[in-house]
Order: structure tokens, then sequence, then C-alpha cells
């Protein structure tokens, strides 16, 4: 298996289109959200140095956890991918018992990208109105395709049965996320 982060967009984009079942949707959803976590780290780190020294070091910051949740939904990705394939061979295989435990796990995973999402979309909502002039737009873009994202991996998330407790707390973060959105005006 090629990892997510290891694929050109190019490649990623032919393998998703491709007659296979992986790469899929959370392999879209986490690849929307690691550009939005670029796109806002980029904006973050346009606003550091003498020019910015009032908020630099908060921009560095919030690059660090851009990065950092990048990283971490390009690994969730590759969970997902994992989660599926066990959760296609227990039903194949017909064992109940299994399924339903891949089945969580495959839901599981998406809804950690959400909360990534969310967390990442309200930082940079937050960061706009200090954001260097220059680079809005990139935060913009930044929340969008984390909220986009958000709600493509609830997509996966909810085709894998999630239980009441995860509806819940994926509602929740959407929320999060919508309101992310409209704190940007």
């Amino acid at each position: 298996m090629t990892t997510l982060a290891g694929r050109t967009v190019g490649d990623l984009t032919q393998a998703l289109a491709a007659r296979t079942p992986t790469p899929g949707g959370g392999a879209a959803a986490a690849a929307a959200a690691a550009l939005g976590c670029a796109a806002g780290a980029m904006a973050a780190r346009y606003t550091t140095g003498a020019k910015w020294a009032d908020r630099s070091e908060e921009a560095l910051a919030l690059a660090g956890r851009l990065d950092a949740a990048a990283s971490r939904i390009l690994a969730l990705a590759d969970d997902d991918e994992t989660a599926f394939a066990a959760a296609q061979a227990a039903r194949k295989a017909g064992d109940a018992a299994a399924a339903a435990t891949a089945d969580a796990q495959a839901a599981a995973v998406p809804a950690q990208v959400i909360d990534l999402c969310a967390d990442r979309a309200e930082d940079l909502a937050r960061f706009l109105p200090r954001c260097n002039p220059n680079l809005v737009s990139d935060v913009r873009v930044g929340v969008h395709l984390l909220a986009g994202a958000a709600r493509a991996a609830w997509a996966t998330a909810a085709a894998n049965r999630p239980g009441p407790e995860a509806v819940a707390a994926a509602a929740a973060a959407l929320r999060r996320v919508d309101l992310a959105v409209e704190m940007m005006g």
C-alpha cells in the first residue's frame, strides 16, 4: 500500500478515479483537509518576522499545529484504508462479530479527521483578523477546505453505521466547523 503522504496529487487523483475500493472517500477527505492545513500554515508563516512581531509567536504556533494536524490526517487516511479492508474482509467471511468491530474502527477513523478539521478550522477563523492581509484568502481557503473535508469525512463515517454517540459527536464537530465558516463573515 502506498501511503497517502507518499502520493503526488496526480497519482492520488488517478487512483481515486480507478475502479478499485481504495483509495476512496476517506483519502479524498484527508487530502482536502491536509491541503486546508497547508494553506493556513503558509498564511501563518507569512505573518511572522519583524513586521508582525506582535503576533509572530502566535502565527508560528498555529503553523506548527496545522503541520501536525496535516501529518496526522494523512496518517489517518492510511488507517482508514486499513480499516476499510478489514471491514470488507470480515463481511466477506460472514463473521458478524468481526464485521461489527471493523465497522466501529472504520467509523472511528473519519471521526478523528472530523475533530481535527473542526479544531484547525476554528484556529484559522480566530487567526483571520490577525493574519497578514495579503494572505487572508489563503486562510479562508484553508477554513473552507477543512469544512468540506469534515463533511466528506462524515459521509465516510456514516457509511460505516456509527453508533448514536458517534453521530452526536460528529454533529457537534460539524457545528463547530459551520461556526468557523460563519466567523469569517
